[in-house]
């Protein structure tokens, strides 16, 4: 990096307009001098929407720096808050912040290149080792640990700008470095450590257990969980307890004074050749980074046990618990991604299954038949032979893989895909009802006749998952709450419809008959639920027909795609405003037909009795305490409403009680009725007093 001392005349300026004058007078009209990376249309753009990166160059007073020497000594104590305060960058990166406003600003990193020992400039002075030693080694190591993060990322599993940020701002992450050579910096580091023992006591410590804590991140990210996935256990195991050792020595901030403050620039991004404006992303305490660290294990820990899990069942449970539930928070992009890395290569599912197995799980899971079973079956009993198998089965494989992989997608993007699904998931209904009308005269009792019912199960889970998204993501606007809790229920009767007619027929000491009860125990307490918020929400509506209509056709376009009409089947559980608004009329008419304590309490009785026999169904397995907690979270909401709705009338109920928090709540998919609120109603005079 250039210091002032380099720069043109020194610190004297002088005023050099003229010469700009004098360069632009030999210019040709429309003649443009561009610097590298910044093109006519960045320039366009500037004057058009008042670009940030215009005033980069600018330097506040506050903003002044001194010149960055990297190869300035420092002691110990110093050492391990620059390695601390890196993993904290490293987390927020993790976190989807660019390059250029996290790693990049710890200017070590960015002059990591020349941190070579023969470019030491003090010799073998053992102060200049924590440098070329011990510091160049665990920075190595986290601008590794970046580059396999980047080369999982780009994958295109997760979203560029949407998910993480790609921008590499033309600077290195050592991506010319070898694993090993890596991991073999921070082995002699640690080995120079202990051998010499030259740093005292507690930083001599509190340093091999930051380079240990670094090398198990670097081998978690290089290590392939289905090669080894002994090691892979172990490693997680390794840098648990490396991460209790660093936070049992933790490091000062170095006072104001100290130069380990001058390695880092939050403005360093317009010395880069960035994209973006430069933008200070406040540092977070260190706890936070080590429970962040702590969360990216958890993450790992996850795909280790997902990747020895055959059942997709369990991935569905695995993934909609994790899209369900606040707590733990969303996984990082990292994470994600290598989670659907698992899932699906491109080839093969979990390293070694093809579309066959799919499908025949598909089948399996579902009615506890094999998918030879259902073709043998179909062989024998249909009037018409199906030479399309090999295309519904391949056909399957991609709705399957694609389903499954969606549930890592962020909140949004999740949602968006569910909404295109279902398109594709009618066609694959209608197929299947095609096939079981080629059977006919087949009992409910026959597990047979069910196969349309199978997709069918899907595609409403599928909606209803639509729809409890849109309270977690908080689109819902206070008119619009009634209508999706009353489409909610709706839903829920055609799905427990669905599953009446699969435990008909299905094997009642099965693992799918365990799975099938429990979720027709689960969505009868969902729809408890669902009904009285239906009916309470119903005071925020303003009952102008045509603004509601208005707002229900664009809330709910996805399911009038017009791709629904070009399959002849009758779509299941659409929505319709018209009958919402006729049951609107009708319990405004019959009020007292209603009681929403009553029904919060029967939910609470379903909810409390699958929490306290431990009732998750057959397919919960390593998620049973995930599935417990979710159930719990709702069982604490159906108390909470019963109890602070004993006293609620229909028609003049105060819709200010109620509170929507899909964060800080028992559940996310429910209200609290707010204390403050309650406080202000005992507090209203009443309106006859008030006159």
């Amino acid at each position: 990096m250039s210091t002032e001392s380099d720069l043109p005349g020194g610190n004297d300026f002088h005023d050099v307009t003229q010469i700009f004058l004098d360069a632009a007078s030999e210019m040709p009209p429309g003649e443009i001098i561009f610097r590298e990376g910044f093109t006519l249309h960045d320039a366009m753009s500037a004057f058009e929407i008042g670009e940030p990166r215009l005033d980069s160059g600018m330097v506040l007073a506050e903003q002044q720096r001194p010149p960055f020497d990297p190869w300035a000594p420092l002691l110990p104590e110093e050492i391990c808050w620059i390695i601390d305060r890196s993993f904290s960058l490293e987390m927020l990166f993790h976190a989807g912040n660019p390059l250029a406003h996290t790693v990049f600003t710890s200017l070590y990193s960015v002059a990591i290149l020349d941190l070579h020992p023969d470019l030491a400039p003090y010799g073998e002075d053992p102060e200049s080792h924590l440098i070329t030693i011990v510091l160049r080694a665990s920075i190595s190591g986290m601008l590794k640990c970046c580059d396999l993060s980047w080369r999982e990322l780009s994958q295109g599993h997760m979203y560029d700008t949407e998910d993480w940020q790609s921008d590499k701002c033309e600077t290195s992450l050592l991506e010319g470095m070898s694993v090993q050579n890596a991991l073999l910096g921070l082995d002699n580091a640690t080995g120079w450590l202990i051998r010499t023992r030259q740093v005292p006591e507690p930083w001599l410590t509190a340093l091999v257990a930051r380079l240990n804590l670094r090398k198990s991140l670097l081998q978690l990210m290089d290590t392939n969980v289905f090669r080894s996935p002994s090691n892979f256990m172990q490693l997680i195991g390794v840098a648990r307890n490396h991460l209790k050792t660093v936070q049992s020595y933790p490091s000062p901030e170095p006072p104001a004074s100290s130069i380990a403050h001058f390695a880092f620039d939050p403005y360093v991004a317009r010395k880069l050749n960035s994209s973006v404006p430069i933008r200070v992303i406040p540092v977070p305490q260190m706890s936070s980074t080590w429970s962040a660290l702590e969360l990216l294990l958890d993450g790992w820990d996850e795909m280790r046990l997902l990747s020895s899990t055959n059942a997709l069942a369990s991935w569905e449970t695995a993934g909609l618990l994790r899209a369900w539930s606040p707590n733990p928070p969303l996984r990082v992009p990292y994470i994600r991604s290598a989670t659907q890395s698992v899932f699906y290569n491109g080839l093969l599912v979990l390293n070694k299954f093809g579309p066959q197995w799919i499908f025949d799980r598909f089948f399996y899971e579902t009615l506890g038949v094999s998918q030879q079973a259902v073709l043998t079956f179909l062989e024998e009993h249909s009037t018409s032979q199906w030479l399309a198998w090999g295309d519904l089965q391949r056909g399957h494989f991609k709705l399957m893989t694609e389903y499954i992989r969606a549930l890592w997608f962020n909140p949004g993007r999740r949602r968006r895909f569910l909404m295109k699904l279902l398109v594709e998931l009618h066609a694959y209904y209608a197929k299947m009802l095609d096939i079981q009308s080629s059977m006919p005269g087949l009992s409910v009792t026959e597990i047979m006749s069910h196969l349309s019912s199978c997709v069918l199960l899907w595609r409403l889970s599928v909606i209803r998952d639509v729809v409890l998204s849109g309270f977690q993501l908080e689109l819902y606007t206070a008119e619009e709450r009634s209508f999706a809790y009353w489409y909610l229920s709706e839903v829920i009767e055609a799905h427990l419809e669905c599953l009446d007619r699969l435990l008909l027929a299905v094997n009642p000491d099965s693992t799918p008959a365990r799975e099938l009860r429990f979720q027709h125990s689960f969505l009868t307490a969902l729809q408890a639920m669902a009904l009285p918020m239906f009916m309470l929400s119903m005071s925020l509506m303003s009952f102008d027909w045509q603004q509601m209509n208005a707002n229900f056709h664009r809330r709910y376009k996805w399911a009038f795609s017009p791709d629904y009409g070009l399959v002849s089947a009758p779509v299941v559980a659409q929505p319709d405003f018209d009958h919402f608004m006729a049951k609107c009329k009708a319990a405004l008419k019959s009020p007292e037909t209603y009681s929403p304590v009553e029904s919060f309490t029967l939910a609470h009785t379903i909810l409390k009795q699958l929490v306290e026999e431990r009732m998750v169904g057959g397919y919960a397995g390593l998620w049973t305490e995930d599935r417990i907690k979710l159930l719990q979270g709702l069982v604490d909401a159906s108390e909470d409403l019963a109890n602070d709705l004993r006293t609620a009338q229909i028609p003049s109920f105060d819709e200010g009680l109620l509170k929507w928090d899909p964060y800080n709540t028992p559940s996310p998919w429910f209200p609290v009725v707010d204390d403050e609120g309650k406080e202000r109603r005992r507090n209203r005079r009443p309106r006859s007093a008030a006159n």
